[in-house]
Order: structure tokens, then C-alpha cells, then sequence
């Protein structure tokens, strides 16, 4: 049957701090007390010869009091500097100050989201005109190529009908006699 710590410094008169911590040096588990054989390796361990032997001793509290009369605190005045050793600085009306502060900083909050969002749509009406630039300048481009072609196309058949037209203009010209100087003035 296994004894308690309390139990072992009761018997021997040792301290269940100095039995617990000597148990747990020589490899024993005190959480459910001391085994018979914890118990024996101890008292071998402790040079404990036999249990100490308590004599009976009674306690009386008796009546031996003088009552003292109580002194007169009212009106007394005291001065709590006397208990400090330091003194601090202070803000009068902090609750205050913090709810000055906390409006001044949600005004601040608004404004830098009203800003983040003005600049936000500004970065999207730039970016729908980037777009929207980006996109005419190509179809300027293509129709540059375009007109290119169409001219070009013009400017030679053009060319070709102005040749072919001036050929049979000389042709018609060479059947006929060079006209005379003065001829056909009044």
C-alpha cells in the first residue's frame, strides 16, 4: 500500500519537498505516492532509522488581548504626494483629445479614399482613351495602306489612259496640216 509524501514527513519528520525531489532522483514516481519499495529505498536514502516520535502537544489561543481605542479619522486630510516618488504629465481631458483625434483621422480616412477613387477613375477614363486612340490610329494606318494602293492604282491607269489619249490626239494631229501662222485669228 502506498503512503503519501505528507505521510512520509509526518512519520520521519522530513520535508515532503526534500522526500519528493530525493524520489525522483533515485528514478521513483511520487504522483500517487511513495511504493513499498519507493518507501524503503527513501528512508535507506534519507538515513531515516525509524519513525519520529511526536509527543502530544496541545494549543489554547486564550483571551489575552487589550483592546485599544480606535482614533478619530474624520476629517482628516492626506496627501497622496507623500506615497509617490514621481510625477507625470498629464493630458486634462484625454477622452476628449482621442475623440478630436479620431474625427480628424475619419476625415482624413474619407478624403484619401475619395482621392484613391477619383484616381482610380481617372486611370480608367485614361485607359478607355488609350484604348480607344490606340485602336483609331491601326484603322488610320490601314487606311493609309489602303489609300496608297487606290491611288497608286489610279495614278497609273490614269497615267496609262493619259498616254493612250495623247497617242491618238498625235495620231489625229498627223493626218492634218500644221496650221498656219495667224490662221484663223480675226
Amino acid at each position: 500500500m502506498n503512503i503519501s509524501l505528507g505521510e512520509f514527513e509526518r512519520r520521519h519528520g522530513i520535508n515532503k519537498g526534500t522526500v519528493s525531489k530525493k524520489a525522483r532522483e533515485l528514478g521513483f514516481d511520487t504522483t500517487s505516492g511513495l511504493s513499498p519499495e519507493a518507501y524503503k529505498s527513501l528512508k535507506q536514502a534519507l538515513n531515516v532509522q525509524g519513525p519520529v516520535t511526536v509527543p502530544q502537544v496541545t494549543v489554547e489561543s486564550g483571551n489575552h488581548c487589550t483592546s485599544l481605542a480606535v482614533p478619530e479619522f474624520g476629517g482628516m486630510q492626506i496627501d497622496l504626494t507623500q506615497f509617490r516618488d514621481s510625477s507625470s504629465l498629464v493630458i486634462d481631458d484625454p477622452l476628449a483629445v482621442a475623440q478630436q483625434f479620431l474625427a480628424v483621422a475619419d476625415t482624413v480616412i474619407t478624403a484619401l479614399d475619395q482621392d484613391a477613387a477619383a484616381r482610380e477613375a481617372r486611370l480608367q477614363q485614361t485607359r478607355q482613351a488609350r484604348e480607344a486612340v490606340t485602336a483609331k490610329a491601326q484603322e488610320m494606318q490601314l487606311e493609309q495602306r489602303l489609300y496608297r494602293e487606290r491611288a497608286r492604282a489610279a495614278d497609273v491607269a490614269t497615267t496609262a489612259e493619259s498616254q493612250t489619249l495623247a497617242n491618238a490626239l498625235a495620231q489625229l494631229q498627223s493626218l492634218g496640216k500644221p496650221a498656219a501662222p495667224g490662221a484663223g485669228q480675226l
